[in-house]
């Protein structure tokens, strides 16, 4: 087991891992832990976890806490924990099922994030470019949390839009989406920016900068979130999404989507924390307002 340098860290983390574990549904049906930061040894929220290009994952929550479904996984299939801004952690279900392993402590590295560099000026500022749309109404739409669905079954699901540049750099200033409905009194979703990679064929790479969103009051409509203080600059092919991490309710089951526009455009998803991305019909409603530059 884990030793702690803080005692008083020690104490709390462990009585907040008895507590929620007495409310797990049944311990041999989930396994659960506590993501921690290995340096200062406090909570890590809203880390994803999950198979990787599978329909099983989570999110754990804002004391790092997880617990995730093991009944559709073998013993030897390896469990992801990532967070930006720390290393990536895998590790084997059936080491996670080890009862000495419990109170289960997962410890994640810090790591810098580094942003590819460059110089921008007024003179080679272009204008104001807007990439999306913010459809309000519409017939279609994204669940985040569908009809009938425990909302704590469905964090990580993503829904994202691709930005094409077309050869120039762009400084985000905003995002904007919006919610067609929302059954829940607090929601916490996540805005994540992704890269091209190498080897992400043509699906989001590498999550390069995220911010965390909270919606109260059941709101419904459009939502900004602003930018322009990141400094956020891109060259190249990127994608934004919106995440879905928590929710606050005395209901679990409730309905939140996001608005689609059809049969125009392209959009990504996918279902589960860390699972496989897919690529559909349909723009959903996320807009991004960014300045543009000549490289």
């Amino acid at each position: 087991m884990y030793k702690f340098k803080f005692p008083a860290i020690a104490a709390f983390l462990t009585l907040l891992l008895q507590g929620v574990n007495s409310n797990c549904f049944s311990q041999k049906d989930f396994i659960s832990g506590l993501i921690i930061d290995r340096d200062t040894e406090s909570p890590i929220p809203f880390t994803n976890v999950g198979i990787k290009n599978k329909f099983i994952g989570t999110v754990s929550d804002s004391h790092g806490y997880f617990k995730i479904s093991i009944n559709t996984l073998s013993v030897n299939d390896t469990i992801e924990i990532s967070r930006l801004g720390y290393d990536k952690e895998k590790m084997l279900v059936k080491k996670l099922m080890d009862p000495k392993s419990n109170p289960r402590i997962i410890l994640l590295q810090q790591k810098a994030v580094d942003l590819d560099e460059f110089t921008v000026t007024a003179e080679s500022a272009i204008g104001i470019k807007t990439f999306g749309n913010l459809t309000l109404k519409s017939r279609f739409a994204f669940a985040f949390n569908p009809i009938k669905s425990r909302a704590s079954e469905n964090f990580g699901r993503e829904v994202a839009v691709k930005v094409d540049p077309k050869k120039k750099s762009v400084r985000i200033n905003t995002v904007k989406f919006a919610l067609a409905n929302n059954q829940f009194d607090h929601l916490v979703f996540r805005v994540n920016v992704y890269k091209e990679g190498s080897d992400s064929k043509g699906f989001p790479g590498e999550r390069i900068f995220e911010k965390i969103v909270e919606v109260n009051n059941e709101f419904k409509g459009e939502y900004m979130v602003p930018f322009e203080h990141h400094d956020i600059v891109l060259d190249g092919k990127f994608w934004v999404s919106m995440e879905f991490l928590d929710y606050r309710d005395e209901q679990e089951f409730g309905i939140v989507t996001v608005p689609v526009k059809l049969p125009f455009g392209k959009m990504y998803s996918r279902e589960s924390s860390l699972g496989e991305w897919k690529q559909v019909i349909g723009s959903p409603s996320i807009l991004i307002e960014a300045e543009v530059f000549d490289p």
